[in-house]
């Protein structure tokens, strides 16, 4: 079987989710998506995006375009809690792009990472509007940047075995 983790991360967090991810997957491959070769060679993907308006990220959501008919599984991180509603949306858009293109998925990791203050400063007016820097929504935030830490990456690396065992790989 051939194994290929690949990720897209702007300020490191889903790279090292990315990296834990890929340690615990014998013989798998790591590419950023930038340079990740054609999904077609492949037998499983390990998937990974940091979440942009409720979804995976543009960068990442091209290349899920170009896999069909594979053994997926799905990581990102996100600013919001990642047991929220919010959370739970975001994994469940990632899956049914996932699965319109006949791909089965073992399922959706998410954990916390910092939020790249430049997303936060380049939001149309209306976005800031819609979502207002409350007080709860800062220290949500702060709490994010914290993240992903030793624990939640020991926790990938148990979620990917766990999905692998499920593969029956």
């Amino acid at each position: 079987m051939r194994f290929l983790t690949v990720y897209s991360s702007v300020t490191g967090n889903t790279r090292q989710v990315a990296e834990a991810m890929t340690r615990n997957v014998p013989g798998g491959e790591l590419c950023a998506v930038g340079q990740a070769p054609e999904p077609d060679g492949y037998d499983v993907l390990l998937l990974g995006f940091w979440v942009r308006r409720g979804r995976p990220d543009d960068r990442m959501l091209r290349y899920m375009e170009r896999v069909w008919r594979k053994k997926v599984i799905l990581f990102g991180t996100l600013g919001a809690w990642p047991d929220s509603d919010h959370a739970r949306a975001c994994a469940a858009v990632a899956t049914a792009s996932m699965e319109e293109r006949e791909n089965s998925v073992q399922g959706v990791f998410l954990c916390q990472g910092k939020v790249n203050p430049k997303i936060i400063e380049a939001a149309p007016e209306r976005v800031r509007l819609a979502h207002p820097m409350t007080e709860a929504r800062r220290l949500r935030h702060l709490e994010a940047a914290k993240h992903p830490d030793a624990e939640d990456l020991a926790r990938a690396g148990l979620f990917v075995r766990g999905c692998l065992d499920a593969f029956s790989l």
